[in-house]
């Protein structure tokens, strides 16, 4: 095992230090060779690779490295003024595109209101809740919408991975669906969609004719049957039962129909997340979907436990997903597969 190399901080912040220290170095190498490798500067310093990652990932959150396909190590050296400008602009582009969706939020609302201050008390009191509490009478419940169900079906499914039995009892009960002519229009979750038992479903519900998308975030569990009845999640019970609201009028399950709306123009053809997992095609691979995404957090300087969450799934699965990333490109390191990618060109798309 290699000892700590000479010079390194002592006490409490030493490693930070260190880091800071280490990116200086690496920064004043890149000014004055913009061909540096790798390898040389980590043979050249005695740097670990993790040592080196380090360094490169502060510069690459700093701004003052961006990848860079005309270089050899795939990355170029910014001057403090440039990156700053950088920076800034960045933060411009995040708080235009909050305001905007501050805007798009306002909007949404007034159209709430506005669907809803016309209604006479009369109309408002035809809107019919209902509660179901208890698994077992969830499942009948959705039974019975799926047996009276006579147009379309349309759901969203967050979350993860729904066990095999209920799998199994919902892909009977939407084929039931299918034969009698109900269009079905369903958007799942990427992460669960991978799940092998999950991934089968889906297949099978798109063979029969229903249209399947996968999306990397949902906002809520949602079933609308016929535009007239809309299906969401409850607060559990006291004692933590299951429990789901059942709601009837045009006017309120029409939102809902807006918010499914919303998500299916986001949403992935399923056909399109295929080739992503397909071994078939790993001769003539290139990263798509999540893959993809991945690559372009990596090269963010993205940590493990941002990319999960901004994903929508485990730090484990970031792991994996990562660790076949550098597999497949043949890298010693998560960092590598960065440059691999700037090289080839993956991340200008």
């Amino acid at each position: 095992m290699r000892g700590p190399s000479a010079g390194g901080a002592v006490g409490t912040g030493g490693n930070r230090m260190d880091v800071r220290t280490r990116a200086q170095e690496l920064y004043r190498i890149a000014l004055d060779d913009a061909d540096w490798s790798p390898q040389t500067v980590t043979v050249g310093h005695g740097w670990s690779d993790t040592e080196f990652a380090d360094a490169l990932q502060l510069l690459g959150r700093l701004n003052l490295f961006v990848p860079s396909q005309g270089n050899p190590n795939g990355w170029m050296a910014l001057s403090p003024g440039t990156a700053l400008r950088n920076l800034l602009l960045e933060e411009e582009r995040h708080t235009s595109a909050l305001l905007d969706s501050v805007q798009q939020t306002r909007s949404a609302v007034a159209r709430v209101l506005a669907d809803f201050q016309p209604v006479h008390a009369r109309e408002l009191r035809s809107v019919q809740l209902e509660v179901v509490t208890g698994g077992a009478n969830v499942s009948a419940a959705l039974e019975d919408v799926s047996r009276g169900v006579e147009q379309e079906i349309l759901s969203l499914h967050p979350g993860h991975a729904l066990p095999p039995d209920m799998i199994e009892a919902g892909l009977e009960r939407d084929l039931l669906a299918l034969e009698r002519g109900v269009r079905i229009r369903t958007v799942h979750l990427a992460s669960a969609a991978a799940v092998p038992h999950m991934a089968s479903y889906l297949r099978r519900l798109s063979a029969a004719g229903a249209q399947v998308r996968v999306a990397h975030t949902l906002p809520l569990r949602l079933i609308v049957a016929d535009g007239s009845l809309a299906i969401v999640p409850a607060p559990r019970t006291a004692h933590g039962e299951l429990a789901a609201a059942m709601l009837h009028g045009d006017v309120l399950v029409g939102v809902f129909r807006e918010i499914f709306d919303h998500c299916w123009a986001g949403a992935a053809v399923l056909a399109d997340t295929a080739a992503v997992t397909d071994p078939a095609a790993a001769g003539a691979w290139e990263p798509t979907g999540r893959h993809r995404e991945v690559l372009r957090m990596l090269a963010g300087g993205m940590t493990d436990e941002a990319m999960a969450r901004k994903l929508g799934i485990s730090e484990r699965t970031v792991r994996r997903l990562v660790s076949d990333l550098t597999e497949r490109l043949g890298a010693a390191s998560r960092f590598q597969a960065g440059v691999c990618a700037v090289r080839l060109g993956w991340l200008d798309v």
